[in-house]
């Protein structure tokens, strides 16, 4: 994942550009503290050392890119014309976010006793 970096503090941007110096990018995800695709302070909680800020940045570039795919998949299935072979009680979409709240649960459990032992 590549991010560009945009903050109204300097301090705070040069913290994250050396932190983050093999993974940035013009066109990457925005990293922000006011406003971006990541804010700093409501996505990525502070203080932070290197190793927890790539953490935070993995788990919300992961949440924020499941999101999107989840999104089109179900714009494309709105662009689908009545099936009757296809579904639309809603029943799969909640069983679907049901699993993946669990899943992203599990994995953030995961992922904190690994690394933050």
């Amino acid at each position: 994942m590549t991010y560009k970096i945009q903050c109204k503090s300097l301090l705070l941007q040069k913290a994250l550009e050396e932190f983050l110096k093999d993974y940035l990018s013009e066109d990457g995800l925005v990293i922000s503290d006011t406003s971006g695709d990541i804010i700093i302070g409501k996505d990525i909680k502070k203080p932070f050392s290197k190793s927890q800020l790539l953490l935070q940045l993995e788990n919300v570039a992961n949440q924020k890119n499941l999101y999107h795919e989840l999104k089109n998949m179900l714009k494309v299935k709105e662009d689908i014309p009545n099936d009757p072979m296809i579904s639309t009680t809603g029943s799969f979409e909640e069983e679907l976010d049901a699993i993946i709240l669990e899943f992203s649960h599990k994995l953030k459990r995961l992922i904190k006793k690994h690394y933050l032992k």
